[in-house]
């Protein structure tokens, strides 16, 4: 019998995720005021293109620090960048048992300096046997191809369930067949999960 998949978002949900410390270190190493620097984060085609792997992450902290007006070294960059998240422990602690009645499966809008923070500051990660990381695979959320890249991880008819924070991303990816629930928090997730039979 072909096992289940469970697939996670990565941010605000298995981490949460809080910008706005990254934007009030940008400020005071003597950069645009943070909320300048937050709107460049949310709106700014530099980022959407870091996501997708179309900047690598010198490419990207050279465009970004000259739009905030930031004159730090790269190391310092990165550093800042990467001081936004904290693990979820509610969620992260039921991954075992999931695991032990369905692949996991990461799917996420992410850059590789994000993605290698997470990765060397919690233990979770090789829970996950697959991970669809947006710059890796060139496609971000809500874009249909990175829905149907998930869709196509698994043999078909195998049962499948999807968790995003963001109402937007959870209504695409039901739009491309993919089942999927919005994440509120662990108790919402647990009722999920039970009802989808990994719990």
């Amino acid at each position: 019998m072909q096992r289940p998949s469970v697939i996670f978002d990565l941010g605000n949900v298995l981490v949460s995720v809080d910008f706005t410390r990254a934007c009030r270190r940008f400020e005071a190493a003597g950069s645009a005021p943070a909320a300048v620097i937050l709107d460049v984060i949310a709106n700014g085609e530099d980022k959407a293109a870091f996501d997708t792997g179309c900047l690598n992450p010198q490419q990207f902290a050279a465009r970004f620090c000259a739009a905030i007006g930031a004159r730090v070294a790269y190391a310092e960059f990165a550093d800042i960048w990467c001081d936004i998240f904290a693990e979820q422990r509610e969620v992260t602690l039921l991954l075992d048992r999931i695991a032990a009645r369905a692949d996991l499966v990461l799917l996420s809008n992410t850059d590789p300096l994000h993605l290698e923070y997470v990765r060397s500051h919690y233990d979770f990660l090789p829970k996950f046997g697959r991970m669809l990381l947006s710059y890796e695979v060139g496609h971000a959320k809500p874009a249909p191809r990175i829905f149907e890249r998930a869709l196509a991880l698994a043999a078909p008819g195998t049962r499948m369930i999807y968790f995003d924070d963001v109402p937007a991303f959870v209504a695409a990816a039901r739009a491309c067949g993919l089942p999927a629930e919005q994440f509120t928090g662990a108790p919402k997730l647990r009722t999920d999960l039970e009802r989808f039979g990994v719990l």
